[in-house]
């Protein structure tokens, strides 16, 4: 399997130039982008900015796995329209950006549930549904892939519901970002990866514990990653990992990571 770096740990430590600079320098190919400032500004994108990042990266033989914008800040199926037409509009931005830096995927989250009074579940869903929806019809003119993400978000938290999500919009641009922090915290990753096996078009790892919610380094926190390792190899999975460590190690927590991911048996 390939491995690819998310930028988060950078985020408040770097610019976007230098970050991709360093991750250069240690010998990563791929990147997940993370669409937040202060590394990226949405409103203020013009065609041709970000030809300084695509110049190192080339230089380099790197690649634009994924852009990805931070889940908490944005909600598909949220009951106001001005939340949702603005999640829709940022996600379109970002897919032009990612047009001109190259990238493969975009990932989506699928929106979250107020957890005091929530609205009617179905009321939530087609909401998210329809914001999907029209990403997905501006995404259609490129061959970048939406991969739904799972997510705690008091909303769509079951593996088998994002995957009914995902069978519902009825895509083969629309598959499943499999994060395994993320599962860990309502099921046992290893196991609820066969779920989505034939819907999988990324996975995302760090670490994490059941009393708190993390994205911290490998060998952390709780999850088990040589069962999930195992799981990975027994459905067949070849294809990318990025690696979602956000703290304030920088590069130094990436590479323990990755060093402790090869000692629990996964071939990276």
């Amino acid at each position: 399997m390939k491995i690819g770096i998310n930028t988060y740990s950078f985020l408040w430590t770097e610019t976007l130039e230098s970050s991709v600079r360093t991750l250069a320098e240690y010998g990563i190919k791929s990147i997940e982008f993370l669409v937040s400032p202060p590394h990226f500004y949405l409103s203020d994108y013009k065609p041709g900015m970000y030809s300084r990042i695509n110049k190192i990266m080339e230089a380099n033989r790197m690649e634009t796995l994924t852009m990805n914008i931070p889940g908490l800040d944005i909600n598909m199926a949220s009951p106001y329209p001005e939340m949702r037409k603005m999640t829709v509009d940022l996600y379109k931005k970002t897919i032009d950006i990612g047009l001109e830096l190259n990238c493969k995927m975009l990932l989506v989250a699928p929106g979250k549930r107020h957890p005091l009074l929530p609205p009617d579940f179905d009321y939530v869903y087609q909401l998210a549904r329809d914001s999907v929806l029209r990403v997905l019809d501006y995404a259609s003119k490129t061959n970048i892939i939406l991969g739904i993400e799972t997510l705690p978000s008091l909303f769509l938290e079951k593996t088998s519901d994002l995957k009914k999500f995902v069978d519902d919009i009825g895509s083969d641009q629309v598959k499943i970002c499999f994060d395994a922090a993320n599962v860990f915290m309502q099921e046992d990753p290893a196991q609820a990866i066969y779920e989505v096996k034939d819907k999988l078009c990324l996975v995302h790892v760090s670490d994490t514990r059941k009393t708190r919610w993390e994205h911290n380094v490998i060998g952390t926190g709780e999850v088990d990653f040589t069962a999930f390792g195992n799981a990975l190899k027994n459905i067949g999975y070849n294809g990318d990992v990025v690696l979602e460590v956000i703290n304030d190690k920088g590069i130094a927590g990436i590479q323990e990571s990755i060093l402790q991911l090869k000692k629990k048996g996964w071939s990276l």
